[in-house]
């Protein structure tokens, strides 16, 4: 990721994408992310172009291989 002047919301969405990488490499059943952002938290998953695109495509990537073939599993926010 290009570092430089960065928002208090790609910021927030930067945490929340090490948080779930980080918690999907382990062998567990539930993530809950806490956060003071709401907005961060829709934007991590949300499908829309945005400025913190690259971010919610990581953790896209992470919940899949989290959820593919385990429907017990779940993410909250």
């Amino acid at each position: 990721m290009p570092t430089g002047q960065a928002i208090a919301l790609d910021i927030e969405l930067f945490a929340i994408r090490l948080g779930i990488v980080k918690a999907t490499s382990f062998d567990i059943k539930h993530i809950i992310i806490i956060t003071d952002s709401l907005i961060a938290a829709r934007r991590a998953v949300d499908t829309s172009v945005h400025s913190g695109q690259v971010h919610f495509l990581a953790i896209v990537q992470a919940l899949r291989g989290f959820f593919t073939n385990h429907p017990d599993r779940s993410i909250h926010f």
